[in-house]
């Protein structure tokens, strides 16, 4: 039984390696690098992070502003009836004179918000003589905002202004119950500094987002994404021509 013949073991044969310097079969793994995809993503991100940026650094700056329905004519000229004004969120601590103001009435017995001028602050000394002229410590004031309606009576009134309140008049001189309506009242007609609310100012001034970091941002991101779209697709045709040329040669 031991001359019986049995066929040779059958050990599968490695396809040989290309000599030296001969180009080597593309393989899957180097075919479909990840490389370019990669890349194309980090530019993606970093454009939505300039995005970002850009809306939160200025989106800061515009939290609070809003819009207040005047409802009567105290402010005329500068602000008619009906008009929308843009107020900024202050806390009455940087008003000074001149500044037009937001504030709770509650210290003449309004429970409403009303907008006037600041004509004086705490320790100024205000005095209105018949026919409006007012003077602040001794100086009578320009008023180039007023609304002209010729010669009208005003009260007298002579008043220094409590620390920590604010004396204030309306453009109107003749319609608006401003300090002057209450100045037989607690504090002379005065209003504390904590009443404030807000303060009008200019639309143009009110910051808005930065279009250039926006557009900046999205324009990247844009790109970003295109790129990374474009290097999948290349992958993925790649990575199938290697492994059908590895299936050819073995």
């Amino acid at each position: 039984m031991d001359d019986v013949w049995k066929p040779p073991s059958y050990e599968p044969q490695q396809p040989a390696s290309a000599p030296y310097g001969w180009p080597q079969p593309p393989t899957a793994g180097r075919a479909g690098s990840r490389v370019p995809m990669v890349v194309a993503l980090g530019v993606a991100v970093v454009g939505m992070v300039l995005t970002v940026v850009g809306i939160l650094v200025t989106g800061g700056e515009t939290a609070g502003y809003r819009t207040w329905h005047l409802p009567n004519r105290a402010m005329e000229p500068t602000y008619p009836e009906g008009s929308d004004v843009t107020v900024k969120p202050v806390d009455g601590s940087g008003v000074r004179r001149g500044d037009v103001v937001l504030f709770s009435a509650r210290d003449w017995g309004a429970d409403s918000v009303f907008m006037m001028r600041v004509i004086a602050v705490g320790g100024d000394h205000v005095v209105i003589d018949e026919p409006g002229r007012v003077k602040v410590n001794g100086k009578t004031l320009r008023e180039p905002y007023l609304f002209e309606s010729g010669f009208s009576y005003s009260p007298p009134v002579e008043v220094t202004v409590p620390a920590g309140r604010l004396f204030l008049l309306g453009d109107h001189r003749v319609v608006a119950a401003d300090s002057r309506a209450h100045i037989y009242e607690q504090h002379s007609g005065t209003i504390a500094r904590t009443a404030i609310v807000g303060m009008a100012v200019d639309p143009a001034s009110v910051p808005s987002p930065d279009r250039l970091w926006l557009w900046v941002g999205a324009a990247t991101t844009a790109a970003g994404l295109v790129a990374a779209a474009v290097a999948a697709t290349v992958r993925r045709r790649r990575t199938g021509l290697g492994a059908h040329r590895e299936q050819v040669n073995f």
